[in-house]
């Protein structure tokens, strides 16, 4: 936030770690529908189509992936991270989460830190502007 590493883009809205509802989904999605928990780690999209990606190495996307805040998203939007209202991926990068567990406290696969804060919505499918917004 300070941007210690000099690559910071602001307006920033940092977080990554993200438990939280679905609250929409895309008409391509399959995996969740309005209402599931579901969990967001650090990548919201690559492009799930280079050699690395096939063999479920996202994080080494030859075209880059998407992180879940300060990134740009393909098509130039700024991604707004975890403390923002919503946040929206790709289905392949949103985990399911059992309703046993409390919302506030992620699974340990999602983040190295023991807690984070909840986020309220989290949609799946194609991103559209609307929905990055961080108000």
């Amino acid at each position: 936030m300070r941007d210690e590493w000099g690559n910071a883009i602001y307006p920033m809205v940092p977080g990554h770690e993200i438990v939280g509802r679905v609250t929409a989904t895309g008409s391509a999605v399959t995996k969740f529908k309005p209402g599931d928990l579901a969990g967001v780690g650090v990548l919201v999209d690559s492009c799930r189509v280079c050699a690395n990606c096939k063999a479920s190495l996202e994080n080494y996307c030859q075209k880059g992936f998407v992180g879940t805040y300060n990134a740009l998203d393909y098509d130039g939007a700024l991604v707004f991270g975890g403390y923002s209202n919503n946040i929206v991926c790709h289905e392949r990068y949103v985990h399911s989460i059992s309703p046993k567990l409390s919302a506030s406290s992620p699974p340990s696969r999602l983040c190295s830190a023991p807690a984070s804060p909840p986020t309220r919505r989290c949609a799946t499918g194609r991103s559209a502007p609307a929905a990055r917004s961080a108000s």
